[in-house]
């Protein structure tokens, strides 16, 4: 009995010294700015919403930070979204395994009355609780797994704030939910 304990704990110790620890890499949207980055002081022109990147994930973190403009130094709320890449549809190999995405984003859009939806913030924040009270709850035999889609306008506008770097306008990004019949990598 004592030789067979002494045979699993071995056993155990090795495969837990093969076994790889998942290696998170990081990506930030929009791309930081140098420090020397000048404050622009026109508006720029409000996108045709094309959308040209689709990015779906795994909500890992939501935090909403209290910053200043670059210049201003008027008040704006940022969101700083960071979802862990899933390859939707795909043939089930891991990649790009552990590609978290930090996306940043105002609290409110740059000019409500024309936005076309002055609420893409709150609904990002919507879809966030969702897709993560979904997983949280999913049933195991369910053929599906739930992810965020966070989408960025073609000719996003963006904004340069003193914490957290350049951020695009609430008004150009969309969140939705979405489904994908492969596990979280």
């Amino acid at each position: 009995m004592g030789r067979l304990i002494s045979v699993i704990f071995a056993a155990l110790l090795a495969s837990s010294a093969l076994a790889q620890v998942k290696q998170i890499k990081h990506e930030r949207r929009p791309p930081a700015l140098p420090d020397s980055a000048a404050a622009t002081t026109t508006e720029p022109k409000q996108p045709a919403y094309d959308y040209f990147s689709i990015l779906d994930g795994m909500p890992m973190l939501l935090e909403l930070h209290h910053d200043t403009e670059v210049g201003t130094n008027k008040p704006i709320d940022v969101y700083m979204f960071v979802i862990e890449l899933q390859v939707m549809n795909s043939d089930g190999n891991l990649e790009p395994e552990g590609l978290q995405i930090h996306n940043y984003y105002t609290a409110k859009a740059v000019n409500p009355n024309t936005a076309p939806n002055p609420n893409n913030a709150r609904d990002c924040k919507s879809w966030n609780g969702l897709v993560t009270n979904e997983m949280k709850n999913r049933n195991s035999s369910s053929p599906t797994w739930s992810y965020v889609e966070f989408t960025v306008a073609q000719g996003a506008r963006t904004i340069q704030t003193n914490e957290d770097g350049q951020v695009f306008w609430s008004d150009d990004i969309q969140c939705w939910g979405s489904r994908d019949r492969f596990p979280p990598f």
